[in-house]
């Protein structure tokens, strides 16, 4: 089976442009508010200027200042980077595909790993930018390995669900989407040898699946992940079916259910990180979506 190679590059123009792009994503209205969270200076320094060439220049020269203070660190970040990427790539990359039961075609081109500054790691195409702000602060480990392995698991995902919906005619809306690709991030890393490789124990995942539960149709409440772990555990582990198997049974209970995830991301967009201080909207977010009309082949836990 070929592995692509993952290579680490940078590129200042594009590290600008995924700033602009999630100071005002429409999809994403939390990421403008983690970033001047994390750099509150950057706020004060775009306040009032909506010339976009303006905006452009004050993050160009952000971005530079703030890398130049931090020079050192950002060094020893990439050179470490690269290290584990030449070490362990190779074997992430292998334990991911055969849990996913996915083999890259001959045509695939290698991943790109962009380091950034961002306190959220974006990914689009076969590129994944790797937010260093934590290591930089020693505030987190989650080094490019870990990152590459959450976003590749992303990249294979969307590959074999546009196989689905071609197949099935059904198409899933962005929302579940959206929301199912991180928890399986969180099955599939989680999962030996790769969380071994990763050096993870219990990972959660990001904070906008934490709380999301779902409600059997035999009364029975569950997180969506430890749900969806267990669906993989009984079709994919026990019964030996293929991940695209295992990802059609699990759309075959979510799609009905589909419009409860938007409703769901609409208290994240408002609320976001601050959720837990908001009690009525918590409420809301935690309360458990009811599966319908599914018969449940999973045992009750």
């Amino acid at each position: 089976m070929k592995i692509p190679f993952i290579t680490l590059k940078y590129n200042l123009s594009k590290e600008i442009n995924q700033f602009l792009v999630f100071l005002y994503h429409p999809y994403y209205p939390q990421h403008r508010i983690m970033i001047f969270k994390a750099f509150s200076e950057l706020e004060t320094l775009l306040k009032n200027k909506k010339d976009k060439n303006k905006e452009k220049m004050i993050i160009k020269k952000f971005i530079k200042d703030f890398c130049k203070e931090h020079n050192k660190k950002i060094k020893e970040i990439n050179n470490f980077s690269k290290i584990i990427l030449k070490k362990k790539s190779k074997k992430a990359l292998t334990e991911l595909a055969k849990l996913m039961d996915y083999q890259w075609p001959k045509n695939q081109p290698n991943y790109i790993a962009m380091p950034t500054i961002l306190p959220f790691s974006p990914f689009g195409n076969n590129i994944f930018y790797f937010s260093i702000l934590g290591q930089i602060y020693n505030k987190n480990n989650k080094n490019v390995l870990f990152i590459a392995s959450h976003e590749i698991s992303h990249f294979i995902f969307y590959n074999i669900l546009k196989k689905i919906e071609q197949k099935t005619k059904k198409f899933v809306p962005d929302d579940l989407k959206n929301y199912l690709k991180e928890i399986l991030a969180v099955v599939l890393l989680n999962r030996k040898p790769l969380c071994d490789i990763l050096n993870l124990q219990n990972y959660k995942g990001n904070p906008e699946i934490r709380d999301l539960q779902i409600k059997k149709p035999d009364g029975i409440i569950v997180l969506l992940t430890k749900f969806i772990n267990e669906y993989y555990e009984v079709i994919k582990v026990k019964n030996g079916k293929s991940f695209e198997f295992f990802l059609q049974e699990i759309l075959n209970i979510l799609l009905p259910i589909n419009k409860e995830f938007s409703k769901k991301r609409t208290i994240w967009n408002r609320y976001g990180n601050q959720l837990s201080k908001n009690p009525k909207a918590l409420y809301l977010y935690q309360k458990p979506i009811k599966i319908k009309g599914v018969k449940i082949i999973l045992p009750p836990c």
